[in-house]
């Protein structure tokens, strides 16, 4: 009985997880999103901050904002409520958004984010671009709405990147889409991980592009990788960590 009401559990928790979950509101809020600071200091010294934005829109999505004197980036553009539009003034706008894959929940608020910030240049993997102007692929038509991104962003492949100041590089992470992709800054010791690696477990298969077989090769890939054990993690959802923690509570990398 306890085995199967763990088993139970997890595939709840997986299916509260899915990008695919229905929005209670689709558009802008004046509801105050929750958030959390983290500062630290980079390799060279470098003060730099991490502010994460939970949604109160009626839907699960974490916006990550980077910010320090290289520049400041956004992390997967889900929402953009009073809020965090206010926090993103008064740190003097955005040089960049970064997109780590097309659901939906971390595109939807793409265009309101770009028309309040012209200067920023957008980031994504070139296998999800396709996802922003198809609501099959970023799964709004199955919660009964059709999103349809006018942005078009710069693409991105696997490799090394210097982006509004800071060295990136992007990990091309398939599995829960086809263009998953992981954001790793060395210099000051930071992933942003979407959907694919989080708390609890590696994001699903069940959606378009999605494959077990990538997942596992981007699960595999993952653990053979040497990254320091404070490393600090900012998934898309349910909270962030350090490698050394995700390693010990994520089952799928066990």
């Amino acid at each position: 009985m306890k085995t199967t009401i763990k088993v139970v559990l997890i595939v709840v928790s997986i299916m509260a997880l899915s990008a695919c979950n229905k929005p209670l509101n689709q558009g802008s809020s004046d509801n105050p999103s929750s958030q959390s600071d983290e500062s630290n200091t980079s390799k060279t010294g470098q003060k730099l901050a991490v502010k994460t934005f939970s949604s109160s829109e009626g839907f699960s999505c974490e916006v990550h904002i980077l910010s320090s004197k290289k520049g400041n980036i956004l992390i997967d553009p889900g929402f953009y409520d009073n809020e965090l539009a206010e926090y993103v003034e008064s740190i003097g706008g955005l040089d960049a958004i970064l997109i780590t894959h097309g659901h939906w929940d971390n595109i939807h608020a793409l265009d309101s984010i770009v028309k309040a910030n012209l200067d920023a240049e957008v980031f994504m993997h070139e296998l999800d671009v396709p996802f922003l102007r198809d609501p099959h692929l970023n799964c709004s038509d199955i919660n009964g709405f059709s999103l349809l991104v006018d942005t078009k962003p710069k693409t991105l492949t696997e490799g090394f990147y210097t982006i509004s100041g800071y060295n990136i590089e992007v990990l091309h992470t398939p599995g829960h889409t086809k263009g998953s992709s992981s954001f790793y800054l060395p210099e000051e010791n930071i992933l942003f991980s979407g959907d694919t690696f989080m708390i609890p477990f590696v994001g699903s298969a069940n959606h378009p592009t999605g494959s077990e077989t990538d997942r596992k090769t981007t699960i595999n890939q993952f653990k053979e990788r040497d990254f320091r054990g404070d490393m600090k993690i900012y998934p898309g959802h349910r909270g962030n960590t350090t490698y050394n923690e995700m390693m010990q509570t994520n089952i799928d990398l066990q």
